[in-house]
């Protein structure tokens, strides 16, 4: 008989994440969103293993509700597995006081979760053969009854996960970073190109990965070896041969855009390249995907929901379980998930997620027009961009245009 396995978290995004990676025969899931859902879910279907985050609002944290469970006689046989972000000493500790069963740290990879989730339930990391399982459900799954999807995201090569460690550090080291890129010839050739391109205006042009590292500093390194990094690891299927050309052009336009409003450009411009990463993925995984998007884009009921209808995903959420998984920053994670989203005014953001998805639809909106398309989105929320980006002037807002196009001009 399958197990039952509660998620409790706050994030949707983790939630889903956290299916599909073990969505498995072997598995009967469901979800809740805080305490309180989890104690009615519970009430109603007693679980064999609860995935909990730590952080959650509402009347009872993490910690408080394991510790709950494993006082109470009716469910304190239920294993508690706390997939948290926070790592210390005294978390680690705390969640030994309330009995928690396992701890992993978020971000994770399917496989350790997978594992972890195998020792709770069968005493053995090994105890089910995830890649066989995995792989046999993804050869004979097409509908959008299947909640799994089978999608494999890329992994994320070694010199962009050491650079990622080396960054994290407190006090990283510069001279580790540019060795690192040094050692890719792909990833030493796009530094050193982008640094001279004409976005960043220098009068001399930059020869050594060293000098490049040290001239636009470790955050701006960082951001470009991800967008270089995700380039090389994505496999595209060949109706998009051109795929990744249209991305660079929109994240260009992005980038100059926000250099133009004094945000981030280098925000910006991951905004732009990842916000449509997960397209090739569901056309990879679909079939039909790709000659469905005209009557996607034209649906009443929105892009990224008729997408949802038929699939069970779409583009958007699944982009953003794609960031996540790379570790991108969480103001990107956010924005990728709602860049269709036409309530995007209304659902309490913070501003560094609104300005990146306002920048973006500007320069997608540049991009349809340059192919004679129309952005369904941005029409409709093309009054509330230009008010929140300070381009209600029609001369602003033509001169954003011109910055966007003349960026493109120089690539």
């Amino acid at each position: 008989m399958p197990k039952k396995i509660l998620i409790v978290d706050d994030s949707k995004e983790l939630r889903q994440l956290v299916t599909i990676a073990l969505d498995f025969p072997d598995f009967v899931i469901f979800q809740a969103a805080n305490a309180n859902e989890a104690l009615a879910a519970m009430s109603k279907n007693k679980p064999d293993l609860i995935v909990l985050d730590i952080m959650m609002p509402g009347s009872m944290d993490g910690f408080q509700l394991c510790k709950y469970i494993k006082s109470s006689l009716q469910s304190k046989s239920i294993k508690v597995l706390l997939l948290t972000s926070r790592a210390q000493a005294s978390d680690i500790k705390e969640s030994i006081q309330v009995k928690a069963d396992g701890y992993v740290v978020k971000p994770f990879t399917p496989m350790v979760l997978q594992n972890k989730v195998s020792e709770l339930l069968f005493g053995s990391a090994d105890a089910i053969d995830f890649k066989k399982h995995k792989s046999s459900s993804a050869a004979t799954d097409k509908t959008k009854d299947n909640a799994s999807l089978g999608f494999d995201f890329p992994p994320r090569p070694t010199s962009l996960v050491n650079i990622q460690q080396e960054s994290n550090k407190k006090f990283p080291d510069i001279a580790v970073v540019a060795h690192e890129i040094a050692a890719d010839i792909t990833l030493s050739a796009a530094l050193l190109q982008t640094v001279n391109a004409p976005f960043y205006g220098l009068q001399n042009k930059v020869t050594s990965v060293s000098d490049a590292v040290n001239l636009i500093g470790l955050t701006r390194t960082l951001h470009l070896v991800t967008a270089v990094s995700i380039r090389k690891s994505m496999e595209l299927p060949s109706s998009l041969a051109n795929f990744w050309e249209d991305a660079i052009k929109s994240a260009v336009m992005a980038a100059s855009i926000a250099k133009y409003l004094e945000m981030d450009p280098n925000l910006a411009y991951l905004m732009g390249l990842f916000h449509d990463a997960a397209i090739p993925l569901m056309a990879l995984k679909f079939p039909d995907y790709l000659t469905n998007q005209l009557e996607f884009q034209n649906s009443t009921q929105g892009l990224h929901n008729a997408e949802q209808a038929k699939y069970n995903m779409n583009h958007a959420m699944l982009g953003s379980l794609l960031a996540r998984t790379w570790y991108l920053p969480q103001p990107l994670i956010e924005a990728i998930r709602l860049h269709h989203s036409v309530n995007l005014f209304s659902l309490g953001l913070d501003n560094a997620i609104i300005n990146l998805i306002t920048v973006n639809l500007v320069a997608d909106n540049i991009a349809y027009k340059l192919k004679g398309d129309i952005d369904n989105v941005y029409v409709e929320l093309e009054e509330s961009i230009r008010k929140h980006l300070g381009l209600v002037d029609d001369n602003n807002y033509r001169s954003v245009i011109d910055t966007a196009l003349d960026a493109i001009n120089q690539e």
